[in-house]
């Protein structure tokens, strides 16, 4: 009896134990839908502006490059000059012939104002004259030969000062189109010099001396001031994501070093992965969105120092409050 009851205690222990196993390997669908689920993915160091490819105005595409006048890594204000196309030269050339064209202008007008002051006080002699002969013609005192004559010379006066200010109007046209031409020559010379658009830092220069600018650009620059991480999530793991959610960034040039951000935009646009593990058969033809993870300001200045620096990252699991979030839409 007592041998009887110890055996099937023995096999409820074994049965209970197996249905534990169980029971914690697959766990009821409800259950398993609630549990953490973190995030990878493959980003780069970039500035959250994004990289500018710096070229030249479509006017002088094929205008070669005289003088560089920057180097990779240098900080740059808005409006400095980064480099001289070889056009400078005729197109100065341009604005002095231009500038030159416009003086003459000036001169010109300058001069008729002086003829039709001469006109105008010619005229109101010849009128006063008139007006005397009348009256003497009145009076009996001149003849209507002599009379007729003065208001001839008058009518001849006026009609005189009426072509001056005609011609006037004709100088003025010509000293206004003078002004744009010189104002038109002179953005064609602004154009020979390549200008940073803002405040940034150089990370790739594109053309040298002598050559002609490409699809590539001149330069490409970013405000370093503002580095972030620009992660490639897969699209499946969209639904995963969320605005304010914390990720981690370790890089594998670097053991033992992590940084962490959050996550302030989600682009809404799919797109090819340019960003790839290397790993054997990995999936170089996935469809991925692009988050961008700022860094905290501590972190800013290295992650300026290592752009285009390939990370790893993995998302922080979503959180109750952030569960009840919109995620983003496509």
């Amino acid at each position: 009896m007592g041998r009887r009851l110890s055996i099937s205690l023995s096999l409820l222990l074994a049965g209970g134990v197996l249905a534990g196993c169980n029971g914690s390997q697959n766990p009821p669908q409800s259950e398993a839908a609630l549990l953490p689920r973190q995030i990878s993915a493959i980003g780069r160091i970039e500035p959250l502006g994004g990289i500018s490819k710096v070229s030249v105005p479509s006017s002088l595409i094929n205008d070669p490059v005289r003088e560089i006048l920057i180097q990779e890594g240098d900080r740059v204000e808005a409006g400095q000059p980064l480099a001289i196309l070889e056009s400078i030269d005729p197109l100065s050339a341009t604005v002095r012939k231009s500038e030159a064209s416009l003086q003459v202008a000036q001169r010109k007008l300058s001069a008729q104002e002086s003829v039709i002051r001469r006109y105008r006080a010619d005229l109101g002699q010849a009128e006063a004259e008139a007006r005397r002969a009348r009256e003497l013609f009145a009076s009996g005192a001149t003849s209507a030969n002599r009379m007729e004559a003065q208001v001839a010379e008058a009518e001849s006066a006026s009609a005189q000062l009426e072509q001056a200010i005609a011609d006037r109007a004709t100088l003025d046209a010509e000293l206004v189109e003078s002004r744009a031409s010189l104002a038109k020559d002179k953005s064609e010379l602004a154009k020979a010099t390549i200008r940073a658009p803002y405040a940034g830092t150089i990370f790739k220069i594109n053309a040298r001396a002598g050559d002609k600018v490409g699809d590539s650009g001149l330069v490409e620059m970013g405000n370093t001031k503002q580095m972030g991480v620009i992660a490639e999530v897969y699209q499946t793991d969209l639904p995963e994501i969320r605005l304010g959610q914390e990720a981690t960034i370790t890089a594998d040039g670097f053991p033992g070093k992590t940084g962490r951000g959050r996550v302030t935009e989600i682009s809404r646009q799919i797109s090819r992965q340019s960003v790839f593990s290397g790993e054997s058969g990995e999936n170089v033809d996935r469809r991925v969105v692009e988050v961008k993870i700022a860094l905290p300001e501590n972190a800013m200045a290295k992650a300026s120092r290592v752009n285009y620096l390939q990370v790893n990252v993995l998302f922080a699991p979503l959180t109750a409050a952030q569960r009840q979030m919109r995620p983003a839409q496509l």
